[in-house]
């Protein structure tokens, strides 16, 4: 993410999306009634009948509706036009949907902007600048491939090893080593910076074997450490290693999962405090450091009050991914809770 400027006087923020997780905030923190503003082409006709053609524009439209397009991989955001130029091929009042992609430039002005939301969208641009991180949990049956973001987890693979016990001990080797030379691709082909290798038992160790015996160069920092299988919970468990804390530190996916496993700690102790209710009993109490809320519900009217009193209070709001691991185990509990 890119944040170009905010215009102090007409609370216009221009910004930059730089992926489909940005796209994925802006369609969270994008609400109704907002107006958002953008490049967007429109059908011209100089007579009824016509054709028509279309014309690039620049339109505004009062929000009504903002959703991502996941096969598009586009920010969808309909409206009312409340403004457009050229003017002769924009019809003020008609409805428009402004489909934006990764690195359009988009005007956004809200009533306020709010100090959390302007907060996540720093994080946003922190993340963008951060080295990515990939990971492979790998056993001697699989190997799953995934990139870690700062919004989340991102499976992108699972290679096979079609090892079998009752290969002659010349083929199973044979074929270890065409697994072990598939992952080992994996990686080098992946999009990062940093890849952590991690599993049950020795596999990790001997493809380390493998990559050192065999003089593999691969351009990326290699992090080794243990999981207990070669699931998406073993990523899991990789992110909370100890192996990995130096290299996760920073990453906004590291925290939801400290305030996840805090929150379930204090849930056990029976103190916990979730759903808008009991947070805003919990703040008048001021019982409450840090508000965890899914961005899913952020534009809810009992969610905002929470949130503008915390921020009030200057107490931290983090806001998670929804559909990731931390944000789906939130909405067990309403979806918003503080610790």
């Amino acid at each position: 993410m890119r944040i170009i400027r905010l215009n102090g006087v007409t609370n216009f923020l221009k910004l930059e999306p730089d992926n489909i997780d940005d796209l994925y905030l802006l369609a969270m923190i994008i609400s109704k009634n907002d107006v958002v503003e953008a490049h967007s082409t429109r059908r011209f006709r100089a007579h009824e009948g016509d054709k028509g053609e279309q014309k690039d524009v620049t339109i505004r439209v009062n929000v009504e509706r903002s959703e991502i397009d996941k096969n598009a991989g586009m920010l969808r955001v309909s409206g009312k036009i409340v403004y457009g130029h050229p003017e002769e091929y924009v019809t003020m009042g008609s409805y428009h949907t402004l489909n934006i992609a990764a690195r359009d430039i988009i005007d956004v002005q809200k009533p306020e902007w709010k100090g959390y939301i302007i907060k996540r969208l720093k994080q946003a641009v922190a993340d963008s600048k951060k080295p990515r991180l990939g990971v492979i949990v790998l056993d001697d049956e699989k190997a799953l491939v995934s990139y870690i973001k700062g919004y989340g987890i991102e499976p992108v693979s699972e290679l096979y090893s079609r090892l079998s016990k009752r290969m002659k001990m010349k083929d199973f080797e044979a074929r270890k080593e065409e697994y072990f030379g598939e992952v080992v691709a994996a990686v080098a082909n992946m999009s990062v910076d940093i890849v952590v290798i991690a599993g049950p038992g020795f596999t990790k160790d001997d493809i380390k074997k493998y990559i050192e015996d065999k003089g593999k160069e691969i351009k990326k920092q290699l992090v080794y450490a243990s999981a207990s299988d070669a699931e998406r919970s073993g990523i899991r468990e990789v992110m909370q290693s100890t192996a990995v804390t130096k290299v996760l530190e920073n990453e906004h996916v590291k925290r939801e999962f400290g305030y996840i496993n805090r929150l379930l700690l204090e849930v056990r102790a029976g103190v916990a405090s979730y759903g808008t209710d009991r947070l805003l009993d919990s703040l008048d109490r001021k019982a409450v450091s840090a508000v965890l809320v899914n961005d899913d519900i952020i534009n809810d009217e009992r969610v905002k009050l929470v949130l503008d009193k915390a921020d009030k209070m200057g107490i931290k709001i983090e806001i998670f991914n929804s559909d990731d691991d931390a944000g789906r185990q939130l909405k067990n509990f309403s979806g918003i809770a503080a610790v």
